[in-house]
């Protein structure tokens, strides 16, 4: 399994798992009242984590070892963490300040993450089945 197979497994289990827990919060009628929110955000955190890690190793195809490393230890859990943090300041300033208590303005940014890196992973596998011309 090469590591924008793994990448496109766990960006998907991510996107399940938040997902499951935002149906999950509204059966229970909201934030703290199920039982199975903490899994499951848990699940999805995990598999946002290896999902990143995964995707930066994927970028760095073709580089020497200590890049793909770097790129996987280092970068992308900082990209991903700034990432986190500028989506959650975005959702912040658009939402209306009559339903800043409603859970779904707190599961809104974990959305937005979860299918960003979903799309950033099928972009990377897309690009990894696109032959390459060769010119010379």
């Amino acid at each position: 399994m090469n590591s924008s197979r793994i990448a496109l497994v766990a960006a998907v289990a991510a996107v399940v798992s938040w997902t499951l827990k935002a149906v999950a919060i509204g059966t229970a009628g909201g934030l703290d009242k199920s039982a199975f929110e903490g899994p499951l955000f848990f699940a999805g955190l995990l598999s946002f984590v290896v999902a990143a890690v995964a995707l930066g190793v994927a970028l760095t195809r073709g580089r020497p070892l200590w890049v793909r490393i770097l790129a996987g230890t280092v970068a992308a859990p900082v990209i991903g963490i700034g990432c986190t943090l500028a989506v959650g300041a975005v959702v912040a300033a658009v939402q209306p300040e009559s339903t800043s208590r409603h859970w779904v303005w707190a599961e809104v940014g974990l959305w937005v993450i979860a299918a960003g890196i979903l799309a950033l992973v099928l972009v990377v596998r897309d690009r990894e089945a696109t032959p390459r011309l060769r010119t010379s």
